[in-house]
């Protein structure tokens, strides 16, 4: 029997403010998807066709269209009678998506081109005084959650092969839905992961090393599933 996991007194957080162009259904589905991942909106928040086309100022069919996206994700579901509600957060489809990130980890050495080192590298350090703030100051999420993310757009971008990089940013943000969750529980072990895995994917970069990137991103998944895993059982 799947696991689920309850999210902890969780209650919707104010919402980003819509930035999406007129029109753009992807730049819309970037933007909803992005609220469900980071528990602005949590599971079992209803998501209106209406309210969703008036705030980004659209007709409801490219709603329809991010919605049944994010269905085919898993990230929502429709339920007859009552409409689109934020799905629930299954412990053992969230383990797989961990164990496919592993394996997409080990490959990225194939897809990434050593000539792209340099800025990934620039990119990168530029996190590390960020990080190295979070270890003795007061606890700041958004902040965490922005290095974090920034640090997997670095290394997205250097992915060259399309749908590789495409499943790459997928999996990722399925997974920080859960990540999101148990992170107040492990905030000062979270944190020093952070300083570390930025420093060995610097050391990486610095040798043009795009095979040692992957595995240092395959390493700390499969440390954050284990750390994780152990928080779960107690």
């Amino acid at each position: 029997m799947a696991r689920v996991v309850k999210l902890k007194g969780q209650t919707p957080r104010p919402a980003a403010k819509a930035t999406a162009p007129r029109g753009q259904a992807s730049d819309i589905y970037l933007t909803v998807r992005d609220r469900i991942c980071s528990l602005h909106y949590p599971p079992g928040t209803f998501l209106g066709e209406n309210v969703l086309a008036e705030e980004f100022q659209v007709s409801r069919t490219p709603i329809r269209q991010v919605l049944q996206r994010l269905e085919y994700e898993g990230l929502v579901e429709t339920k007859n009678g009552v409409g689109t509600i934020v799905s629930g957060v299954d412990f053992r489809e969230y383990r797989d998506t961990y164990n496919f990130r592993l394996r997409l980890s080990e490959m990225l050495g194939d897809f990434c081109s050593p000539l792209d080192a340099p800025q990934a590298l620039e990119r990168i350090e530029s996190l590390i005084p960020r990080a190295n703030a979070l270890l003795n100051g007061p606890r700041n999420f958004d902040e965490f959650w922005s290095v974090l993310h920034e640090l997997h757009f670095a290394i997205n971008e250097l992915i060259r092969n399309k749908e590789l990089r495409q499943t790459h940013d997928r999996c990722y943000f399925q997974a920080s839905r859960v990540w999101y969750n148990f992170v107040r529980d492990l905030w000062e072990e979270e944190v020093e992961y952070l300083n570390r895995e930025l420093e060995e994917c610097c050391r990486a970069l610095r040798a043009a090393d795009m095979r040692a990137l992957g595995l240092v991103q395959r390493n700390y998944i499969s440390f954050g599933l284990a750390r994780i895993a152990r928080f779960i059982t107690g």
